[in-house]
């Protein structure tokens, strides 16, 4: 039999290996951390304005 040869990789398929070599070495922050920093700072923000009687105005 004849020994079937690997064609070489796509042209298009280059920019997205290059892609997912540069995510290793970002940083990398959770959807859940990001909702609940957000959350943690408005109720901070409410209890402040609640503290010093800028709120309910």
């Amino acid at each position: 039999m004849a020994k079937k040869e690997k064609a070489p990789p796509l042209m298009s398929s280059a920019g997205i290996m290059r892609y997912f070599e540069e995510e290793k070495t970002q940083f990398k922050v959770s959807p859940k951390a990001v909702v609940a920093f957000g959350l943690a700072v408005g109720i901070l923000a409410i209890i402040m304005n609640a503290y010093y009687g800028l709120w309910p105005g």
